[in-house]
């Protein structure tokens, strides 16, 4: 006689239920959309894959992207434009799966008399949704490559300074070779003491590198590189950031909520071109100061969260708990998105773990309460606004406001927080 579902598992069901049409959802959605992601990036690998300059002057496509961008996006060129939404769409949804499994090996990890924290997962997808809605939209590769990261990172079951599946490393080693934001993920691995796995990204990093040299040749492979490299830092460096980028780079716009642009809203005077983009009655202006001031401020703060979050991470390099072990790489992902010159909203659904960790993580009462207030106007504030519930004006406002930015500041400085605290299961910090 079979013996009926008792509650968690009837949970369980429900949860997957809701997640096979979550992902009907998605992927009929991520096909409707005539550009995107998808179509730049057949674009750009179609340049690379030709022997043809990735970076045709005044035709920018992927400007602030290596040429081993378009050559690992060689794969989207052979079925299809529908047919390659249809399978990267498969694919992400793939990935938030394995996200998702990541989480419940970590939690058998905890010996936690609960069951699996299913609704955490869900509260966690709800409050990156707008950014999940963002990054499929098209075929963004956001959610992609921050669970190949977060793969190679989280290692449920390893005590520090083991390192049994080095393997891992090599999907941290394709997402530096299409872009090299993970970086700030190397030191992390290094204290926990998993080299293997830290050479391992290396090696293939440099290998994707290398890959575009056999359909460009050495000579415009070396002149692409260097293309890029000059762009990136002058990027980088740029002190006026409402001025006209150089090398085809992105100008400005509200839609970026990285630190930098944040500090130019706050710090320097927006000009009218921008200025006028948000109603007049909400607008207000920034403080005046120097485009040169501004860059010093986000320098002095980058330096400053940066010092911070790896202090942390090294008091707590050898602690057996596996909160650090999860929380550890989170706390790197909203520094990562402050940090970053460019941080589209879509990048944000790489929060995902990290309101995992926080939503699990075992607080006083008072602390709950508050922690939860705090989640609720995250969700209000930078989640729920869009066009299409609060209208452009004022979704234009909210992001002169930059509430992702310190959505994203507050979660950095809220993980901090908890894993300077004596966490359950920790036998050694130092």
């Amino acid at each position: 006689m079979t013996t009926p579902p008792g509650p968690s598992g009837r949970r369980r069901w429900m949860a997957i239920l809701l997640l096979i049409l979550l992902g009907a959802f998605l992927v009929q959605r991520a096909t409707r959309r005539k550009q995107g992601p998808v179509h730049r990036n057949r674009l750009f690998a179609s340049l690379v894959w030709q022997g043809q300059s990735p970076y045709p002057q005044g035709e920018p496509i992927h400007a602030p992207y290596p040429p081993s961008y378009g050559w690992l996006m060689g794969p989207l060129l052979l079925p299809s434009i529908q047919i390659a939404r249809i399978a990267w769409a498969l694919l992400q949804l793939f990935c938030l799966f394995l996200l998702f499994r990541l989480a419940m090996r970590w939690w058998d990890c905890l010996d936690s008399p609960r069951g699996p924290p299913l609704l955490a997962l869900l509260l966690s997808l709800l409050l990156v949704s707008r950014y999940l809605l963002r990054d499929m939209s098209g075929g963004g590769g956001n959610l992609i490559y921050g669970t190949l990261v977060a793969l190679a990172c989280i290692r449920p079951g390893e005590e520090p300074g083991e390192d049994r599946r080095p393997w891992l490393g090599i999907g941290l080693g394709l997402v530096l070779g299409l872009k090299p934001t993970p970086l700030l993920f190397l030191p992390w691995l290094a204290m926990r003491g998993r080299h293997r796995t830290l050479g391992v990204a290396l090696l293939v990093a440099l290998l994707c590198h290398l890959a575009p040299m056999t359909t460009l040749g050495p000579g415009l492979w070396a002149r692409s590189y260097a293309h890029w490299i000059e762009g990136v830092w002058l990027y980088g460096e740029q002190v006026d950031l409402f001025a006209t980028p150089s090398h085809d780079f992105p100008p400005f716009t509200w839609m970026n909520q990285s630190l930098r642009c944040a500090v130019a809203r706050y710090f320097t005077t927006v000009p009218p071109d921008f200025a006028h983009e948000i109603p007049g009655s909400l607008f207000f202006q920034g403080l005046g100061l120097s485009a040169q001031a501004a860059q010093w401020i986000t320098r002095l703060l980058s330096l400053t969260l940066i010092a911070y979050g790896y202090t942390t991470l090294y008091r707590l390099r050898r602690s057996t708990s596996p909160w650090v072990e999860w929380g550890g790489t989170c706390l790197l992902i909203p520094l990562t998105l402050l940090l970053s010159p460019i941080s589209w909203k879509a990048h944000h659904v790489q929060l995902l773990p990290c309101f995992f960790f926080v939503l699990t993580i075992p607080v006083a009462p008072r602390r709950t309460r508050r922690l939860h207030v705090a989640l609720l106007l995250y969700f209000v504030l930078c989640t729920l606004p869009g066009g299409d519930l609060v209208g452009k004006s004022l979704k234009e406002w909210l992001q002169s406001l930059y509430v992702v930015t310190l959505g994203a500041l507050w979660l950095y400085l809220a993980l901090a927080a908890f894993l300077r605290r004596d966490l359950p299961g920790s036998a050694e910090t130092s």
